[in-house]
């Protein structure tokens, strides 16, 4: 946690993480799924993202990839990152940010690109975020 001084108050900024449910990364070749991962009510700042596999990639899945926006299919806050091949349970893969500011009542979504059946893998997406003093 740390601590801002504004105006003479010392404000307290507890880090945060927000989850996505879990997604399928072979949902079909080019299919696209749009999620809602957060709309903050106050102001953020966000310290990373990353992409959190729950199952292992088998098959050849760098095909797929997930962006994140402001707006649907929008890739303001992450552009698109390819699925990582081989990766193991419970491998992080960091999303690089683009911005890390996003205002009260922006949504952040996510979008996804899935690739065909022959290949497998789930995935989540974590964000770690701090509300602006």
């Amino acid at each position: 946690m740390s601590t801002v001084k504004t105006g003479g108050q010392t404000v307290n900024q507890a880090l945060r993480c927000v989850t996505s449910p879990v997604i399928n990364i072979d949902n079909g070749a080019g299919t696209t799924l749009d999620i809602v991962l957060l709309v903050p009510s106050t102001a953020i700042t966000i310290h990373s993202m990353y992409v959190l596999y729950t199952t292992a990639t088998a098959g050849t899945v760098a095909a797929g990839n997930v962006k994140i926006g402001t707006t649907v299919g929008g890739a303001e806050i992450v552009a698109a990152t390819a699925f990582a091949d081989g990766a193991t349970v419970g491998t992080e893969a960091a999303l690089t940010l683009v911005i890390d500011e996003v205002a009260a009542g922006v949504p952040i979504l996510i979008r996804h690109t899935g690739i065909a059946a022959t290949a497998a893998g789930e995935y989540i997406v974590q964000m770690e975020y701090a509300y602006d003093a």
